[in-house]
C-alpha cells in the first residue's frame, strides 16, 4: 500500500469532511469582520526562508488549532481519545514530523466551528499574523536593531487599527482565564492535547528569544534550533514533560516581553483565549445553545484594556513568580536537561496575588466557585486601542 505523507492526509482529511459532511447548523448572525492580509514589507517571509524547519511547524500548529475546536464543536459527546489518541498521534506522530510548507486555511479544517463563531477564528488569525511578521522583522539580517524596533512597532500600529479583531494590549490576572465557572474544563478532560497545545504556545514565544539575544547569525540559528529542540523535548513523556502551567511571555522570554511588552502582552492574552475558549467548548456548564455568546462575551474581554487588567510591571513579576520551569523553562539559554515544575499539571491560578506569587498549594486543584457576575465587558464598542 502506498504512504501518504502528513500534508497529504490533511488534504484528503478537508476533502472528506466537505463530501460527507454537512455543517451544522448554527443560530442566525450578522458577522461584520473582514480579512486582512500581511502588512507590505520588505521584511516579509524573510523567517520562511530562513528557518524554514521552525516555520513549517507553525503549519502545523494551524492545523491543531483548528481540528482541536472542530472536534470539540462537532462532536460534544464523542470519545476522548478521539483527541487525546487519535488525533494527538496523528500529530505527534506524523504532521509535526513532516509539516506543510504553506500555512492551511483554518476555516477549511474547522468547518463547523468557523460558522460559530467566525469572530474568534479571525481574532486569532490576525494575531498569528503578527507573530509570523515578528519573526520575519527580528530575521532579517538586513535591518539594524534600531530599525527591527521601527518595524515591530510599526506592525503593532497596524495590528491595532483593527479594534474588532485586535486583542489588548493590557496584561489581565490570570483570573481571565482561570476564574470562570467553566475554567479548566479541557486541561482536565483532555490533558495530553492541552500539554500539546501549551507546548506550542512555548515554542511560539520562545523562539523569538534566540532572535534577540544571539550575537551573530551562526547563533540565532544554533538558539532557532534548541528552542526546536526543547518543543519536541516536551512531548518525549506526556503530560510530565509538558509545561505544567501555560507558558507566559515574561517568564520564558524574558528579553522579548522587555523590549517589546506590547507585542508580548498581546500573545500573552492570546494564549489565555485560546485556552477559554477550549474550555468553553468542553464545559458542560456553558449550554450548547450558549457556547456562541460566551465565546462572543470571551473575545469582548480579551479585546478590553479594563477587564481583568493589571498592571505592566504586575505582569513581568507574575511570569517569574509562577516559575518559568513550570511553563516548559526559559528559552534564555536553554539547559540540556529539562526543567522540573513544582506545581501539579494544569493547576489553577485564579485569585493569585499578582504581588505575592502563586497561590498556596490546596488552591492550586481547582477553581473556585465564582458568582455569575464575573467581571465583564459592557455591550459597547470595544475600547479604543491601547497608545504607544
Amino acid at each position: 500500500m502506498k504512504r501518504i505523507s502528513a500534508a497529504q492526509a490533511v488534504g484528503l482529511f478537508m476533502l472528506t469532511l466537505g463530501m460527507i459532511e454537512r455543517p451544522l447548523p448554527v443560530m442566525a448572525q450578522r458577522v461584520t469582520t473582514w480579512e486582512q492580509f500581511y502588512f507590505p514589507a520588505s521584511h516579509n517571509w524573510v523567517f520562511r526562508n530562513h528557518y524554514a524547519a521552525a516555520d513549517r511547524l507553525f503549519n502545523a500548529f494551524d492545523y491543531g488549532h483548528a481540528i482541536l475546536y472542530e472536534r470539540l464543536w462537532r462532536e460534544p459527546d464523542g470519545p476522548v481519545d478521539r483527541l487525546e489518541v487519535e488525533e494527538y498521534e496523528f500529530l505527534t506522530g506524523s504532521l509535526l514530523r513532516n509539516p506543510p510548507r504553506l500555512p492551511l486555511e483554518e476555516a477549511a479544517i474547522a468547518v463547523t466551528y468557523s460558522q460559530l463563531a467566525p469572530e474568534a477564528r479571525q481574532i486569532f488569525e490576525w494575531a498569528h499574523l503578527l507573530h509570523r511578521q515578528i519573526y520575519d522583522v527580528l530575521a532579517d539580517e538586513r535591518l539594524l536593531m534600531e530599525d527591527k524596533d521601527a518595524a515591530v512597532a510599526e506592525l503593532l500600529q497596524w495590528y491595532q487599527s483593527r479594534p474588532d479583531l485586535a486583542l489588548s494590549s493590557v496584561p489581565k490576572s490570570m483570573d481571565a482565564m482561570d476564574g470562570h465557572p467553566y475554567s479548566l474544563a479541557f486541561r482536565q478532560r483532555y490533558p495530553k492535547f492541552n500539554g500539546l497545545i501549551w507546548a506550542y504556545h512555548w515554542m511560539q514565544i520562545g523562539l523569538y528569544e534566540p532572535l534577540l539575544v544571539g550575537t551573530d547569525v551562526a547563533a540565532r540559528a544554533a538558539g532557532v534550533s534548541a528552542s526546536v529542540s526543547r518543543f519536541w523535548q516536551m512531548l518525549e513523556s506526556p503530560v510530565a514533560s509538558m509545561p505544567h502551567l501555560m507558558p507566559m511571555a515574561s517568564g520564558i522570554a524574558p528579553v522579548f516581553a522587555g523590549r517589546y511588552p506590547e507585542a508580548a502582552i498581546i500573545f500573552d492574552n492570546l494564549h489565555m483565549m485560546h485556552d477559554v475558549i477550549s474550555d468553553i467548548l468542553v464545559s458542560e456548564t456553558v449550554p450548547r445553545a450558549e457556547k456562541r455568546a460566551e465565546i462572543l462575551r470571551a473575545a469582548d474581554l480579551f479585546r478590553s484594556d479594563e477587564a481583568w487588567a493589571v498592571s505592566v510591571e504586575s505582569w513581568l513579576r507574575m511570569g517569574q513568580e509562577m516559575g518559568p520551569h513550570n511553563m516548559g523553562g526559559s528559552a534564555s539559554g536553554l539547559l540540556t536537561d529539562p526543567p522540573l515544575p513544582t506545581v501539579p499539571y494544569g493547576a489553577s491560578m485564579a485569585g493569585m496575588d499578582h504581588g505575592q506569587g502563586t497561590p498556596d498549594h490546596d488552591s492550586m486543584h481547582h477553581t473556585p466557585d465564582l458568582p455569575p457576575s464575573t467581571p465583564s465587558v459592557p455591550e459597547t464598542e470595544p475600547a479604543p486601542p491601547h497608545q504607544h
